[in-house]
This record gives C-alpha cells, structure tokens and sequence, in this order.
C-alpha cells in the first residue's frame, strides 16, 4: 500500500505533471522547435500506450511482486531528460509495430465502429417494435371495452400512439441517417486535381431549394424534406413500418 502511494506520487509529479509542463512549453514558444515537439509527440504515444494496456490488465499486474517498484522506475525511464527512454521505445518497438499493422488497425476501428452502430439500430428496432407491439394491444383492449370513461380518458391532443407513429415516419429515417453519417471515417483528405468543395444547398429563389448532385444521400433527404415543396405536399420519408399483430 504504501509502495502504491509512493508510485503515484512519484508518477504523478515526473512522468505527467512535468512532461504535461514542458509540452505546453513547446507549443507556447515561437518559433516552435521541431525537436521538442516530436520528443513530446513520442513521449505521449509510448505513454498513451502502456496506460492502455495497465487499464485493462492492471488488476493481474497488482499481484506481480514488485510491480510498482518496477512501474516508477519505468515511467521515470521514459520521462528523464537524462535517459529519453520515451524516444527509443517509440523508434525501436512501438513506431515498426503500427507501420507494420496500419492497414489492419485501420480496417479493425472502422469495422468496430460499424458493429457498434449496427448494434445500436437493431437494438432501437427492437425497442420500437416492443413498445408498438404494447401500445396496440392497449389501444384494442381500450376499443373492445367500450367504456365511457375510456373516452374520456385520451388526452385532447389525440391518439398518443398515432402521434408517436407519426413522428416515427416523420423524422425516423432522418434520424438513423445522422447517426450512419457520423460513423463513417472522415479521410480529411481531397485527390489531387479535386474541385474546391460547394455548399450542399444552393438556393435558388425564395420559394424552392435546389440541392447539389454531389451531395451524399442523407443531405439531399434533408433538403427534401424540408423543403418547402415537400411541406406544401406534406411528405413524410419512407420508413418501414412495424408489423402491427391482429387484434
């Protein structure tokens, strides 16, 4: 225990407080040095990961005998000016193991983010399906019982489930359109020879909105649907609705 206390302290003052210090005392000078931006830039990318894997693994390694004494020493290793462990752990491990796996760890975080948001729809599907499910049998029993006070029990602005189903179809689609478009990676970078990107709406006159044809799916959606021609029409998105069980 108090090993584990000395360590922190320790940890905390040499390998984050002053590192953290003379980071900002790089970027803060002009003009910036190149040398102490890519030392520290090392420095954090060695650290970033051996405090990743000490999350994940940390409760095995308190049972290492000796584990803090070796962890202080370790990080002092990295955070020294006199030794500049950080430099040569990046250059000769960490910097060889992602070239090495950049094209995998790419694919990996891109893959991890599409499971994840497939996940979430399906479990939102679900969710909405059990609640309509629920909501139906109530409306028909309500219906079948046929009693006065049933009537008067709705509230005044109507069906509450009509009213959910509505906003469902409504904005819906719109929704899960957003949330795709947020999962997908953003290269930041535009081929060469590229034309300088155009604003999606290009508005022609006060009563239409033309949308640009490079524009992707789900902004021409939006612009669909808000345009005023489509509120004129009162046109809701396609949206697939929910299998509604016999009453």
């Amino acid at each position: 225990m108090l090993m584990s206390f000395i360590s922190h302290v320790l940890s905390a003052w040499f390998a984050f407080l002053l590192p953290s210090y003379a980071t900002w005392k790089a970027l803060a000078h002009r003009p910036i040095s190149e040398p102490d931006l890519e030392r520290w830039g090392m420095y954090w990318a060695v650290v970033g990961a051996f405090v990743a894997v000490e999350y994940v693994s940390g409760w095995l390694l308190d049972w290492v005998p000796f584990y803090w004494e070796a962890r202080t020493v370790f990080l002092l290793f990295l955070a020294l000016p006199q030794t500049q462990g950080s430099t040569w752990v990046y250059q000769t491990y960490l910097q060889p193991f992602l070239l090495k796996n950049q094209a995998d760890i790419d694919a990996s975080i891109a893959a991890a983010q599409t499971n994840v948001l497939t996940f979430v729809q399906s479990r939102l599907q679900v969710f909405w399906q059990t609640f309509w499910d629920l909501a139906t049998k109530a409306s028909a029993n309500a219906n079948q019982a046929g009693t006065p006070g049933a009537a008067s029990a709705q509230p005044a602005g109507g069906n509450p489930v009509e009213l959910a189903r509505s906003l469902w179809s409504s904005y819906g689609s719109s929704l899960i359109g957003a949330f795709q478009q947020a999962a997908k990676p953003a290269t930041g970078v535009q081929p060469a020879g590229a034309r300088p990107a155009v604003s999606p709406y290009d508005v022609g006159s006060s009563s239409s909105v033309q949308v640009n044809p490079t524009q992707n799916a789900f902004s021409a959606e939006m612009v669909n649907n808000f345009s005023p021609a489509a509120s004129s029409a009162n046109l809701a998105p396609s949206f697939p609705q929910p299998e509604v069980p016999a009453a």
